[in-house]
């Protein structure tokens, strides 16, 4: 989430950063040789099956297995589990590990879900409200099937879904000028990472949800004056509330000073967003409007 590159959000966040700082006797932990191969046993999307078996014979004769797996069941037995289990977390499934990235999502999504249940109501009526106002998908007029993805590319998306980071994917270059330490969360404070961006360009459209994708993927994807199929960008960035609000689409370097000419009455528009200094955080699961909110005043 970039949140200072729209007016709603700003960043005040960067205020109160500087003042949190690590529980008390919790470093953040670094991820043991044994966890990163138990990653690339069970969770690495690439990984062949040799590799697999590979690494998870590695994981479990790795004597800091019994040594961890040891001294986290001890933390729980003198200190109970409210007292014990963030050092267990910690312990067995550290910050940086695949593991605990999942972990925390499935952990997120208890209260996200019920949220984004909440917000599609309003979603699929301003959806419906777009469509009668003739707000629809409009692709190339030429071309065959050659700009259809192939297999390996159906396949590589697939996987995109499950990565937190898709591959292959260009996105704004930017410079990580420094790090902060955010709101504490088993005994290890979330980063705030302050980053400078180079200029930009994206294509905006005033709608949410399924019809603003589905407006801006129409441009970027051929449905523009010139007919110019573009690549896939990350990220996707939202602003404003959900039933209120746009989104916009990253364009590709390569046609960041000249982009194609949207379509009249496609409701989309190009912006071009200057250098500037930039303060994300990174969280799990679904963007709804509460999580925005909570992330924001974190």
């Amino acid at each position: 989430m970039l949140s200072p590159l729209f007016p709603p959000l700003s960043l005040g966040l960067l205020a109160v950063a500087s003042l949190l700082r690590p529980a008390d006797g919790l470093a953040p932990p670094t991820a043991s040789s044994w966890q990163r191969r138990l990653d690339k046993a069970l969770l690495d999307l690439d990984a062949t099956p040799e590799s697999r078996f590979r690494n998870l014979q590695r994981a479990i004769k790795d004597p800091a297995l019994r040594t961890d797996v040891t001294a986290a069941l001890d933390a729980v037995r003198t200190r109970g589990f409210g007292g014990g289990h963030p050092e267990l977390i910690n312990l067995l499934w550290p910050t940086g590990t695949t593991a605990r990235a999942d972990l925390e999502g499935l952990a997120a999504l208890r209260t996200q879900v019920p949220e984004a249940l909440r917000e599609l109501p309003g979603q699929l009526k301003k959806n419906r409200e777009q469509q009668r106002s003739g707000s629809t998908f409009a692709p190339p007029t030429s071309g065959g099937f050659g700009g259809f993805p192939q297999p390996e590319e159906i396949k590589e998306e697939l996987k995109n879904v499950l990565r937190s980071t898709p591959k292959g994917l260009e996105a704004p270059k930017y410079t990580v000028v420094r790090v902060l330490d955010g709101a504490v969360k088993l005994g290890v404070p979330e980063k705030i990472e302050i980053r400078q961006y180079e200029a930009f360009t994206v294509a905006t459209t005033p709608s949410m949800g399924g019809a603003g994708f589905t407006t801006l993927a129409s441009y970027l994807f051929g449905g523009n004056e010139e007919e110019e199929a573009m690549a896939m960008t990350m990220p996707v960035f939202t602003s404003g509330q959900t039933d209120q609000g746009e989104m916009k689409f990253v364009l590709p370097s390569a046609v960041r000073d000249a982009p194609p000419t949207p379509r009249s009455g496609a409701a989309v528009t190009l912006e071009k967003i200057p250098a500037r200094l930039v303060a994300t955080k990174a969280f799990p699961g679904l963007v709804t409007d509460e999580e925005a909110a909570r992330q924001e005043t974190a």
